[in-house]
């Protein structure tokens, strides 16, 4: 939907190819934080370590099923070369280039009502249980300091001066001022569509069956018959590595399943969004609720939900905050369209100039959306963009 109203923006008459209803997929669901620097490529050094205690941890994060294993190994073993310290270091310059201008970029596409009514710019605290940082802490901090990114490390009473309900097993966090969240992620989908529609953008109900790039433009076979656009923009998330393969593309976008639990009726736990660093899940406060997103599952997009992946989203939640109380609980799975060095793929076809790619945004599409769109919008236009296009290449 960002593209969609970018481009419309600058004068294009678009059209928006959707199987379901929009904002129903992977946006539907997803922890509802925007990172300013906060946020880090999934590969870093000394990854393959931690990954192999997350694997063996039938309570851990991530499980990784048996039968994926064959797609899902050359992806692993990219994600292990990007944990390389140069590499994880390009990759997290190129992570702030595209989510630092996320807020601004967003007030101006939405207009000052729409954004304040959706965005809550509280900060975002990321806790440890360990009382000492790392070597890798440091390295860190010395990362962010150089991009410029806002940060306060807290001690164990400013945690609870932040945020009261936090358990007193947390010793040490970090706040990060700059980052925030919004209040419900389908209704931020809705208020872009809602832009989108009043400067012309049409939605159409169908499922894209082939992409057919011709001499005089592309034509979509759809599931209400043909459509024939000048330029194709496939944003579509996972379905993105079947189209691409229908094109003689294989996007290294692996299928990373993430589980929530929204429990209604305790958004008051807390103020801001909160990450536990070593577990891996957010817990943050929304209009429906309090909301704990977590679990990395590589398994195939339609295989059945593993329902002891929200019990251990339960287990989480009651170990953050000891004092909530854990009655109305929804559930829900997504799949997130995740690359081995956690940037997007930004890019045209490299031989249909016609057809280009947004996708791959893993954790961070709230984030990465607006500059996604910008940078969407320049390669339409054959203009310079704002950042450097090179860290997205199709790959």
């Amino acid at each position: 939907m960002s593209c969609a109203l970018m481009l419309a923006r600058e004068g294009h008459s678009v059209t928006v190819v959707e199987e379901g209803l929009v904002g129903h997929g992977c946006s539907w669901g997803n922890g509802a934080q925007y990172n300013a620097g906060s946020a880090l490529p999934m590969a870093h050094p000394g990854v393959m370590w931690r990954a192999v205690r997350w694997l063996s941890d039938a309570n851990g994060p991530v499980r990784l099923s048996p039968r994926e294993l064959p797609r899902t190994l050359p992806w692993l073993v990219r994600f292990l070369r990007t944990g390389r310290l140069q590499a994880w270091e390009a990759a997290y310059a190129a992570l702030h280039a595209l989510n630092q201008p996320c807020a601004g970029l967003y007030r101006e596409m939405l207009g000052d009502t729409a954004w304040k009514r959706l965005f809550r710019p509280n900060g975002a605290l990321h806790v440890w249980r360990d009382v000492s940082s790392g070597a890798l802490d440091e390295r860190v901090d010395g990362l962010r300091t150089r991009h410029g990114v806002a940060f306060e490390r807290l001690g164990a009473e400013q945690l609870r001066e932040v945020e009261p309900a936090l358990s007193h097993e947390y010793r040490r966090g970090i706040y990060f001022p700059g980052s925030g969240h919004v209040t419900s992620p389908p209704a931020l989908v809705e208020a872009l569509m809602e832009r989108a529609a009043a400067v012309g953008v049409s939605i159409r109900t169908a499922r894209v069956q082939a992409i057919e790039p011709g001499t005089e433009g592309v034509m979509l076979q759809t599931s209400t018959g043909p459509h024939r656009c000048d330029k194709v923009v496939i944003a579509a998330g996972i379905a993105s590595r079947d189209l691409a393969r229908s094109l003689g593309i294989s996007l290294s976008v692996a299928s990373e399943r993430g589980y929530h639990i929204t429990m209604r009726g305790t958004c008051g736990a807390i103020s801001r969004p909160v990450t536990d660093a070593v577990s891996a899940f957010v817990a943050t406060p929304l209009d429906e609720g309090l909301r704990i997103v977590g679990i990395a599952e590589f398994d195939a997009p339609d295989a059945p939900r593993d329902a002891r992946q929200n019990k251990k989203l339960q287990a989480y939640a009651r170990a953050m905050l000891p004092d909530i109380s854990i009655n109305e609980v929804t559930e829900w799975m997504g799949v997130r369209p995740s690359t081995p060095d956690s940037l997007p793929i930004i890019a045209p076809h490299p031989r249909h100039a016609a057809i280009l790619f947004a996708t791959g945004h893993g954790h961070m599409g709230i984030s990465g959306a607006p500059m996604t769109a910008s940078i969407i919008s320049d390669l339409v236009a054959g203009r310079a963009s704002r950042i450097s296009q090179a860290p997205y290449r199709l790959r």
